[in-house]
């Protein structure tokens, strides 16, 4: 491969954007539910998100050099630690990204400009020393918190202004719940403890990690029917939900050791995307009858 185009890969993966889908479909979900069909508008809302979020990446695998090379999940996944990215570069991305995504978002909307200024807040406290809340038991509710905001602020945004209605509190604790990925860090929970990390599995061992993910995945389905039984969210996401929360629930039947495996994490894992995007359809769903 040309060393463009290996710099091109090296920086989609630095950017993560896979991680990224359930974001981007709530926020095309704001203007369809706003009515609001401003492509230009689109355009520059979803540039300023797809650079403040590699900078989120970018910052998070720069900052997890030491632990992604002993790292069962990341040690393959980090372009830094491979080698494909140098750490200058790296940096430079991180200082460079959140500069380009506010000069962007000042285009956008008033609104709009606080999530990339949230989200530099957001990744100093988790990511970096000495807060570095990432490496503390409850560090991952910081991670499942921006998983709300780009919904919330795009809504505002393309609406022109807050309009809270009780559906926009039921997505926001659906993708807040379904974020909660604690068993994220079984699979290295033996590099955490000989690194002294006291994350949320190194603090309270395998299967009190698995519990949480349980009821965090049975919430998030619960959370939907609830919007559904009540009429503020359509049906037509409850049966794709349905499906993904059996067959996370089926993979954390396997018990805590299981997880440890990262094939197995993955499968519970994969559930993310699908639950999100059955929360999607059913806000499209509710804004089209």
């Amino acid at each position: 491969m040309p060393v463009l185009g290996k710099r091109v890969m090296a920086f989609i993966r630095q950017s993560r954007f896979f991680f990224a889908v359930p974001s981007i479909l709530a926020i095309l979900s704001t203007f369809v539910v706003a009515k609001n069909y401003n492509i230009m508008q689109l355009f520059l809302l979803m540039l300023s998100f797809l650079l403040i979020w590699s900078f989120m990446s970018s910052v998070n695998n720069t900052y997890d050099i030491e632990t992604d090379q002993g790292s069962q999940l990341m040690k393959t996944q980090n372009p830094i630690v491979t080698g494909d990215l140098s750490l200058r570069e790296a940096k430079t991305l991180n200082l460079a990204l959140p500069v380009m995504s506010i000069i962007v978002a000042a285009f956008v909307g008033q609104y709009w400009i606080g999530l990339p200024l949230i989200t530099i807040i957001l990744v100093i406290l988790y990511d970096i020393k000495p807060f570095r809340l990432k490496d503390r038991p409850f560090g991952f509710l910081i991670a499942s918190l921006g998983n709300c905001l780009p919904f919330l602020f795009s809504y505002a945004t393309v609406a022109s202004g807050f309009i809270f209605q009780p559906w926009i509190l039921y997505v926001s604790a659906s993708l807040y719940t379904n974020g909660i990925l604690v068993s994220r860090y079984l699979p290295d929970i033996e590099l955490d403890l000989k690194l002294g990390i006291r994350n949320f599995s190194a603090s309270y061992g395998a299967e009190a990690t698995r519990r949480v993910d349980i009821a965090s995945t049975i919430i998030t389905a619960l959370i939907l029917m609830i919007g559904v039984f009540r009429g503020d969210l359509s049906w037509i996401g409850l049966p794709l939900l349905l499906i993904s929360v059996t067959l996370q629930l089926r993979v954390l039947a396997q018990g805590a050791e299981a997880l440890k495996n990262p094939r197995v994490f993955r499968r519970f894992a994969s559930g993310f995307v699908p639950n999100s995007v059955s929360v999607v359809l059913s806000i499209v769903g509710s804004a089209m009858v």
